[in-house]
């Protein structure tokens, strides 16, 4: 039985088209890797339960699994074997051509020919995933079986869950083939390029760019972008990575080897000066303007949702955002305590009502409603107010109350050196406040806190559910009266009071 993996497989292909230099970290330095973040773990894990959910479009196959990442000769074998008695249905069907290994899916035998079926958590067909399927299709007819077709299986966004999960109109089956046979050439081009790499005796010189991000985040960012200045042209916003590569191009590794002679917006000029001067911009007449329509009393507020790639209540499609918390602070004067209340939904029951009664109770009072980018909390209102109709006219209400606090950052009334070219809450309350309240935070972002609560459905420890959702609980707390902070902080440069 063999113990030594495979030398390249189609998601170390994958890496390699991304970039040369994470297929060498790795092959060699392994060890060098970020730990995947929650969300991240949680894409990995949905996808897996995703990919398990589609066994049910070709039910009672084998699986030919390995049960460990060092013994896929065991698949291999098992999958031949399959092949030669013509199973109909084999799941992680795996190959192995001139050293690479693939394992696909989902392989069925249908009339006498082979079709292949690669599913995929997305609601549509993307390049990387065409490349992924030509990877497969290449390894599979080359190792000596013929595919009929091969088909990109995706989720259907159409579906809506009626309380029982129809699989066959859950997914989406697409012929690919016409498009693969187009990229066979550049596959193996590909194929001849990774292997190069992998005979060099040193790391590839690959500088740092667009590349580590798309189409997958990098797993090898904290090794490459650790030595990167706080003031790299990498962190200045509003340009593209093309113009950012054509600075490095010219010599322009930071943002104070920029000149006037460069051709840079206005806004970007405002942010080099800042950080040249090591001070705030502050646009007083605008700032004061936009502070001076903020009156009391005032909600401070935030609310955070999750999207299940497989519906769990009746009536949602796939990856429809439902709100699960929201944290609530509020202030009726400029003497008056602050005060704070917040709402999360049990976890496995569709609790949408008792969320809009919570919220709108919470926030019967007259005051304006102070969010950071109205984008997540309007879009979940407003969903709310059209799948409960009944609560219509008073979502509304609040909804029209609505001010972003967004505006006069996003509108360089004000920005701080320490921003780095990020506009986020957290880069600014940072900036602003000169502290992190989420560095120690066991969530950091809105993205970990939906794959934290979504996670939660499948949670096999429900001793652990409490705890969990009390973190939860406490960094939405914090998005709040971070922002109340960051508002006051404002007051004080304008004097508002």
């Amino acid at each position: 039985m063999s113990k030594k993996k495979s030398s390249l497989s189609k998601s170390t292909l994958i890496r390699s088209i991304q970039c040369q230099k994470s297929l060498y970290l790795y092959k060699n330095f392994y060890t060098l890797r970020d730990k995947p973040s929650t969300a991240q773990q949680q894409k990995f894990d949905r996808g897996h339960r995703v990919g398990k959910l589609a066994h049910q479009l070709f039910p009672n196959g084998k699986d030919c699994s390995p049960p460990n990442p060092f013994s896929y000769d065991e698949s291999i074998a098992a999958t031949k074997l399959l092949v030669h008695q013509q199973f109909p249905a084999i799941y992680e069907a795996a190959f192995k051509y001139n050293g690479i290994l693939a394992a696909l899916d989902i392989l069925t035998f249908e009339n006498g020919k082979w079709y292949a079926y690669e599913i995929k958590s997305s609601l549509r067909i993307s390049a990387t995933y065409l490349l992924d399927a030509t990877i497969q299709y290449h390894i599979i007819t080359q190792s000596g079986l013929p595919l009929e077709d091969f088909f990109i299986v995706t989720i259907n966004n159409e579906y809506v869950f009626d309380g029982n999960l129809e699989v066959h109109s859950y997914f989406k089956k697409t012929s690919v083939l016409a498009e693969i046979k187009e990229r066979i050439p550049y596959v193996e081009k590909s194929i001849e390029n990774a292997i190069t790499t992998l005979q060099q005796s040193t790391i590839p010189d690959v500088p740092i760019g667009a590349h580590c991000t798309k189409p997958y985040p990098c797993d090898f960012q904290g090794y490459c972008w650790a030595n990167i200045a706080k003031d790299s042209i990498w962190y200045l916003p509003g340009i593209s990575m093309q113009e950012k590569g054509n600075f490095l191009e010219m010599g322009i590794n930071t943002i104070d080897q920029i000149h006037e002679r460069d051709e840079l917006n206005s806004r970007q000029r405002v942010i080099i000066d800042s950080m040249r001067n090591e001070k705030p911009h502050i646009v007083h007449d605008k700032l004061s303007a936009f502070l001076s329509e903020i009156k009391y009393p005032l909600y401070y507020f935030d609310v955070e949702a999750f999207q299940p790639a497989v519906p769990i209540f009746k009536d949602t499609k796939p990856y429809e955002r439902i709100p699960f918390l929201y944290s609530l602070h509020y202030k009726e004067s400029a003497e008056s305590e602050l005060q704070h209340i917040s709402y999360i939904s049990p976890v496995g029951a569709d609790d949408r009502i008792n969320f809009i009664k919570h919220f709108l109770k919470a926030t019967e009072l007259p005051g304006q409603v102070l969010v950071f980018n109205t984008l997540m909390e309007k879009g979940v209102l407003f969903k709310l107010m059209n799948d409960f109709p009944q609560y219509k006219k008073d979502i509304l209400e609040r909804i029209n109350r609505i001010i972003d606090i967004e505006i006069p950052f996003k509108e360089l009334y004000y920005y701080h050196p320490a921003q780095q070219g990020s506009f986020s809450l957290k880069a600014i309350g940072n900036a602003i406040l000169n502290r992190n309240e989420f560095l120690n935070s066991q969530v950091k972002s809105g993205e970990e806190a939906m794959a934290v609560y979504n996670e939660l459905f499948y949670e096999e420890n429900i001793n652990e559910i409490p705890e969990k959702l009390s973190y939860l609980q406490k960094y939405c707390f914090t998005d709040t009266y971070v922002l109340y902070e960051v508002v006051e902080a404002l007051k004080s440069v304008t004097f508002i009071k």
